[in-house]
């Protein structure tokens, strides 16, 4: 699992590196066009706002793997090691169990047919397009959560402490 966790981080971090620069020059395109060439761009923040989504949805995902996502552990670091350890494997699990459950709806909600024809307002995209990054990231999200609950399962029974 750590493996497969390992490789979706290398494509994350592939794709955040393609939409963070693309959003940039499609914003940047958008802002010269409009205010000094007095004619704008159908396309630029649609384009932009498309791949700020992406790049959110995946960046969060990352964020899972780097463990660097937001948490309220106030009481978490009260207690002593061995009831936190107890606390945090109990925790992945129930946020595991949630991305599985989210990845789960996302997918029926996408496949519904009234979303698979849906058109953005100004270039006619598809909105599958846009829509796709939301189990897409689920998915790479739940896998991450399913590593570190793994991981600190096998931490737990060593008797080490997780950080």
């Amino acid at each position: 699992m750590k493996a497969i966790s390992d490789t979706i981080f290398k494509v994350e971090k592939i794709l955040v590196i393609l939409l963070i620069p693309f959003m940039l020059m499609a914003m940047s395109f958008d802002i010269f066009y409009r205010y000094f060439l007095n004619s704008p761009l159908v396309w630029g923040q649609e384009y932009a706002l498309y791949t700020f989504v992406w790049s959110s949805f995946i960046g969060a995902s990352m964020s899972i793997k780097s463990k660097e996502a937001v948490a309220v552990n106030l009481f978490v670091d009260k207690v002593n090691p061995k009831l936190r350890n107890i606390l945090i494997v109990i925790g992945l699990f129930v946020s595991s169990l949630f991305s599985i459950w989210i990845l789960y709806l996302s997918i029926n909600w996408i496949t519904n047919p009234t979303i698979l024809l849906q058109k953005s307002i100004t270039t006619q995209t598809p909105m599958i397009y846009m829509y796709i990054c939301i189990p897409l990231s689920l998915l790479f999200m739940s896998i991450h959560f399913i590593n570190w609950f793994l991981e600190s399962l096998r931490f737990t029974r060593a008797g080490k402490v997780i950080e």
